[in-house]
């Protein structure tokens, strides 16, 4: 294992391993629990859940690259790239089996890390997340296939201004999630990764996720999938058909928008752990 520097933050102790990904750490006892997080976003996402599942798993929250306190993610980084480097972290901190969950852009990093580590991951805990190629792109963002034009845009549209409009759209629950809870996570480098993260993904959702929609397909985990019932990206349609995909039941979280971790984190926490204990060999 490679050596990390620890810090105190709060009850958490935050890791930075040389050339890794920052995390927090939750729970000194139990079986590892991964929690991988969306755009934008960052280990803060979880914070709350994680602290639940603390009392009982030891949990990991990585700040995905270009996110939090993690480096940079190089040009052209897509869920491939995170999956390689979540393994590699995973590597550098010596954990051998763990339970995954996935929320967002972490649902398809997921499901690659999942294939990667094939037989040491446990179980599968999908939230608000898309696999598919063939999900519906709204007329507006289909300007990200127009060359110059389609950069410049999205460039506007996910700036600063754009990503706090975001939350009026995506967020039911706003006193579960308030606006200077989901402020505090736009740093520089969050608001430059979700763009290019969601612009790549506009230009080419074919290309980049019929690999995802067809490794999903293969895995066999006890799984389980989350979504809130006014999810205004994601209809529970697309949640239903990735219940249906993982051989999983779906949980629909009644008035939650697409942010579950921070609107339901009580809700999300509970059912991990009980797929935790569901999915413990033997």
């Amino acid at each position: 294992m490679a050596p990390t520097t620890l810090a105190r933050i709060g009850a958490q102790s935050v890791a930075r391993a040389p050339a890794s990904l920052a995390h927090a750490g939750f729970g000194d006892h139990g079986p590892h629990v991964v929690l991988l997080h969306g755009i934008p976003g960052s280990r803060a996402s979880f914070e709350r859940v994680a602290t639940a599942l603390g009392q009982h798993c030891r949990v990991l929250v990585p700040d995905l690259l270009g996110f939090g306190d993690s480096p940079d993610a190089p040009a052209g980084a897509h869920a491939q790239l995170h999956a390689e480097t979540v393994s590699r972290w995973l590597q550098d901190c010596g954990v051998e089996r763990l339970h995954l969950v996935g929320f967002d852009f972490g649902g398809p990093t997921a499901i690659l890390l999942a294939a990667r580590l094939r037989g040491r991951v446990q179980s599968l805990t999908l939230a608000a997340t898309n696999l598919f190629p063939d999900t519906p792109v709204p007329l507006p963002l289909r300007v990200a296939k127009v060359p110059g034009l389609g950069a410049l845009c999205f460039r506007l549209a996910l700036g600063r201004l754009g990503l706090l409009a975001m939350w009026r759209a995506a967020v039911a629950d706003r006193a579960a999630f308030p606006l200077s809870r989901y402020r505090a996570m736009l740093r520089d480098n969050c608001v430059r990764s979700t763009r290019r993260i969601f612009y790549a993904s506009m230009r080419d959702l074919p290309g980049l996720y019929g690999e995802i929609a067809r490794t999903a397909q293969t895995l066999q985990l006890p799984a389980a999938v989350l979504w809130g019932d006014r999810d205004p990206f994601f209809p529970l349609a697309v949640g239903e058909r990735t219940a249906r995909t993982l051989g999983a039941p779906l949980h629909v979280l009644t008035g939650c928008g697409h942010f579950v971790p921070e609107e339901r984190p009580a809700e999300m926490a509970r059912v991990i752990a009980a797929l935790v204990e569901r999915a413990a060999p033997g």
